[in-house]
């Protein structure tokens, strides 16, 4: 019997509702996905319920520009690991071509990178060749990566050409952004310069990528049921932590499990889930802490503590010294080329 690829609904759920404001059960609810429990982490959908929960996201907001709100706020936070592939990057160029590969942990579309006469164009597609990629998604596609690249660069990039299967109403609604109308087309697509795809990142991070590289691999990976439950679990806690849950139940919900089989199938490989999300946290924060300019709070929101000064405490507990301290120490001490 054919296996049916599933996505993570995280993204829905957790981000896109609440930055429209919208209930994600009543949301799910207009998909036909009403058994699916959006704050717990049963999140796992087939492509095609995946763009039923987008059309309905669609059909619920009153905002006409939704896509570019999205786009924007998307691009400018929240954290989420796969696009680390894009802004850690050197240029668009190469940040394409990572995102490219982790694209499926984002949602059901791919990314297509075409290299040709000294230009390169970005493809939007669905990742499943028997449904279409939804117009407004493929313009939301757009708008992100138009925004990721100007503030990857520090620049008023501007792509050559671009192309939607939109009708000109819609197409016309993103044309300010991008700078340019697109055209018609069948797929979503952009087209830069050459020199533009070359333009260096202000954002360049290659110590941190080299870890998120791990991270996403890692998540690709655990799509393979077969792999060690304990490399399942941190995959599956990397896509929740920026959503705010982190429990057991959590967990159990995304994976398909009972709690009593997390416990006795990281029992046999010598571990405890609190072992597990706490040796993730501080691997996380750690990594933030001496790679990125975030500010602590933000990382401790970004691994799962709500409390500031929660997170400083168990930072403190790992490292003898709050994060602050420990960056400067960091800082004042570089190691293997870190700065």
């Amino acid at each position: 019997m054919e296996t049916v690829e599933t996505y993570s609904l995280a993204m829905g759920t957790d981000v896109v509702c609440r930055i429209l404001g919208i209930d994600p059960v009543q949301m799910l609810a207009v998909a036909g996905l009403a058994g699916v429990r959006p704050h717990r982490g049963e999140l796992r959908v087939s492509a095609k319920q995946y763009f039923a929960a987008w059309n309905a996201i669609e059909r619920l907001t009153a905002d006409p520009d939704y896509v570019m709100r999205l786009g924007v706020a998307i691009a400018r936070g929240p954290l989420i690991p796969a696009f680390f592939a894009l802004s850690c990057a050197p240029d668009l160029e190469t940040g394409s071509t990572r995102l490219s590969h982790f694209k499926a942990l984002i949602g059901p579309s791919k990314m297509r990178v075409i290299r040709e006469d000294g230009i390169l164009k970005l493809e939007y597609v669905s990742a499943n060749p028997h449904l279409d990629l939804p117009p407004s998604l493929g313009a939301l596609h757009l708008v992100y990566s138009v925004e990721a690249v100007r503030g990857a660069t520090a620049h008023p990039m501007r792509p050559i050409a671009a192309q939607l299967n939109a009708p000109e109403v819609d197409r016309r609604r993103i044309a300010g952004h991008l700078g340019i109308l697109p055209d018609y087309g069948e797929v979503a697509a952009l087209t830069w310069a050459a020199e533009d795809a070359k333009r260096p990142f202000v954002s360049e991070n290659l110590a941190l990528w080299a870890d998120f590289e791990k991270d996403l691999s890692r998540q690709l990976a655990a799509r393979n049921a077969r792999i060690l439950l304990s490399v399942r679990v941190k995959a599956t806690l990397i896509d929740l932590l920026p959503t705010g849950r982190s429990s057991a139940d959590d967990v159990c919900d995304a994976i398909g499990i009972s709690r009593s089989t997390l416990q006795r199938r990281l029992k046999d490989e010598g571990l405890a889930f609190q072992a597990v999300l706490d040796d993730l946290r501080r691997e996380i924060a750690l990594r933030y802490i001496t790679k990125s300019t975030l500010r602590a709070d933000e990382i401790a929101a970004y691994v799962g503590y709500h409390d500031a000064n929660s997170f400083s405490r168990r930072f403190r507990h790992w490292t003898g010294m709050s994060p602050l301290e420990f960056r400067a120490h960091q800082a004042a001490c570089p190691k293997d080329g870190q700065r």
